[in-house]
């Protein structure tokens, strides 16, 4: 089962409030679950279709609204972000919020296809023991997802609380 979640405009008042409620959630994700948070109003143009016949028939344009998803996968959380154009995938980040994106630990996609392009990280990041994850796990997949809403989605607006 997917959870869809949509921060509220201009962020969260409290977002490290928000970050702990997200970890609950991510913590009692069942095997193949996943939760997935979407900024609409963040959407920007992704071009769908080049320009034909000499201009004759229009290049054409659909919004793409950014989104984070964390997955289980039996014992880690999977934490994905929309691909960038960059790199094949379906939304514009400007070159800051990519550069932003690689200081918060973002990993860029390896060769993989189309449809993968996507920025992840894994939780724990390495083998593990426990039977799915931990506390403090949670904890740090749900603040990468605030983080990296707050600081690339939502820079400079509202308070920042947390």
């Amino acid at each position: 089962m997917t959870y869809a979640v949509e921060p509220p405009p201009g962020g969260p008042l409290d977002w490290r409030a928000w970050s702990s409620d997200l970890a609950i959630r991510i913590r009692s994700l069942s095997e193949g679950d996943s939760v997935t948070v979407s900024v609409p109003e963040r959407s920007r143009p992704h071009l769908v279709r080049k320009a034909r016949a000499f201009g004759l028939v229009p290049a054409r344009y659909e919004d793409v609204a950014p989104w984070v998803r964390v997955r289980r996968d039996e014992r880690h959380a999977v934490v994905e972000l929309v691909g960038s154009e960059e790199f094949g995938g379906v939304y514009f980040f400007t070159e800051p919020e990519e550069e932003a994106l690689d200081e918060l630990g973002w990993r860029r996609p390896g060769p993989i296809s189309l449809e993968e392009r996507v920025w992840n990280r894994w939780f724990p990041d390495d083998v593990t023991e426990t039977a799915y994850l931990s506390l403090d796990d949670s904890h740090a997949a749900a603040d990468l997802v605030m983080v990296t809403l707050r600081d690339v989605m939502y820079p400079g607006e509202g308070p920042a609380v947390g």
